[in-house]
């Protein structure tokens, strides 16, 4: 008779994966005397900015909550929040390329 023997489950060998964290590269610039620092490759922007529906929350996303409150003090009007977010992207991209 054979007798049924115990096996180890294996374990699976950790791999390194994106979960480790490490400091994205930014890209920086200035706005009215303020630097901004937003991340220079769109895949280390926040996962937020997928789910965003307009593009003031878009930019509000990539900029981060200090960085947005310090633009919200400019009191800006559309035409510099259109500047404003031509430099955002750009900084961080997505910005056009000069076609």
């Amino acid at each position: 008779m054979t007798t049924a023997r115990k096996t180890a489950a294996t374990k699976p060998t950790p791999k390194a994966d994106d979960s480790e964290e490490t400091t994205p590269k930014v890209n920086t610039f200035t706005y009215k005397d303020t630097e901004y620092a937003v991340p220079a490759d769109p895949l280390d922007l926040p996962f937020e900015v997928a789910l965003a529906e307009t593009e003031s929350e878009v930019i509000q996303e990539i900029v981060g909550p200090d960085q947005w409150v310090a633009f919200r003090k400019t009191r800006p009007t559309m035409r510099q929040f259109g500047d404003f977010s031509e430099l955002v992207l750009n900084a961080c991209g997505y910005g056009d390329p000069g076609n």
